[in-house]
């Protein structure tokens, strides 16, 4: 009998080591001619499955163990010595075995767990904010990379200089200079970026992460016509023509005012917020909404009711330019979406759920992601992960805790 007690203890050793994956080649081929044995392979699946393991640990959990003691010592007197042992020792192959594998998961969960976190904390390390950056494409197509182009003239030619300085592009028009056909320049900033320009009128914009504006070096005609996508915060300059913003779906019209306008391509909406003045939305459906200071023209692209108009805290929409973050029950997919495109990352959920889960906050732009995340982890009582893919990409993982 005693012949069959270390071939099962050494059975329970090598399940526990498969479950950690650190079997060698001798190992590995004494327990897949073990598992050869339909009735072992039953059983190693069933020490392995997940549900059966929270199961076990469960119910021993749950156990009063000084109950169960003076239980077992009542039965070993009430039972005949031998008979007894012999049960126990068959009940106790197997229960080595359950307990060897029990063991062998949690540390593995543990490592797992253990590495996992070191992943995401050495992942977080290198997602950094964002800063001043931004690219200049000229109406010839130039590239000029505003980062290397600092406080110094990026062109002057046909009485406009374009001068580069303190994360500023400003445009200083000659207006005793003969009027040319207007030449249009794009300024595109980039994930995790953020920049200021001053329009040919005086006009100043606040380009936020993953935007682009486009616009002439000299304003002629009867409109100040620019065209947006993305975010941007405009403080326009009083003047008697009128000065309109092109999204994609809607047009912002104006003669001197403050204002937020949300309208990137991958999003379903513009989102237009008034700080002072007066706006008029224009969509394609040629309807015509006027918005006072403290409201928000909204305007969902699948839905047909049109603009929706909202008395808002602007805070929550114009914060960005000064460097914070405002989330006033926002679902967290709006909420990582916005912040992603600020420390360039993608959010995956594991819980469909989780996406709408409401989040209220407010952080520093400039802050570690960490700290953010810890924060939105606590009020709304989520896990995450990071990790970077294959291709370089920065993904952050959000579970249920």
């Amino acid at each position: 009998m005693n012949k069959d007690i270390p071939s099962k203890y050494k059975i329970a050793a090598l399940i526990s080591k498969s479950v950690m994956k650190t079997l060698n080649e001798e190992e590995k081929v004494i327990l897949d001619h073990w598992l050869k044995n339909g009735h072992n392979k039953k059983a190693y699946d069933r020490i392995l499955d997940k549900d059966e393991i929270n199961s076990k640990q469960k119910f021993y959990s749950s156990l009063d163990r000084d109950k169960a003691f003076l239980k077992l010592q009542s039965k070993i007197k009430r039972h005949e010595a031998g008979t007894f042992r012999k049960k126990l020792y068959r009940l106790s192959k197997y229960a080595a075995i359950l307990l060897v594998a029990v063991s062998g998961v949690m540390v593995w969960n543990h490592y797992s767990s253990e590495k996992e976190r070191v992943i995401t904390e050495q992942v977080l390390t290198e997602i950094q904010p964002g800063y001043e950056k931004a690219t200049l494409v000229l109406s010839d197509g130039t590239e000029v990379d505003l980062t290397r182009v600092k406080n110094q003239p990026v062109r002057t030619t046909g009485g406009i200089q374009i001068v580069n300085s303190q994360n500023v592009l400003a445009y200083n028009v000659d207006k005793a200079a003969n009027e040319e056909e207007p030449r249009y320049n794009t300024l595109h900033v980039p994930v995790g970026g953020i920049y200021t320009v001053i329009l040919p009128d005086g006009s100043k914009v606040w380009l936020n992460s993953a935007s682009s504006i486009r616009y002439p070096e000299r304003f002629t005609g009867k409109q100040r016509l620019v065209e947006l996508k993305g975010e941007a915060y405009f403080e326009v300059k009083k003047g008697t023509r009128e000065f309109v913003v092109r999204t994609v779906n809607e047009d912002i019209t104006v003669l001197g005012t403050s204002f937020n306008i949300s309208a990137y391509p991958n999003d379903e909406y513009v989102a237009t917020t008034l700080v002072e003045g007066k706006v008029k939305l224009t969509t394609d459906a040629k309807q015509d909404v006027f918005l006072s200071p403290g409201e928000m023209g909204y305007l969902n692209f699948g839905a047909k009711e049109g603009v929706k108009v909202y008395d808002v805290d602007i805070r929550y929409h114009t914060s960005w330019k000064d460097g914070r973050f405002y989330f006033e029950r926002g679902s967290l997919e709006s909420i990582l979406k916005k912040v992603g495109r600020w420390y360039g990352f993608k959010v995956r959920f594991e819980d469909e759920e989780l996406r709408k889960v409401p989040f209220t906050g407010v952080a520093k732009k400039d802050a570690p992601l960490e700290d953010l995340l810890e924060m939105i982890s606590r009020t709304a009582r989520i896990g995450y992960t990071a990790q970077k893919t294959k291709t370089g990409v920065y993904e952050i993982i959000i579970s249920k805790k």
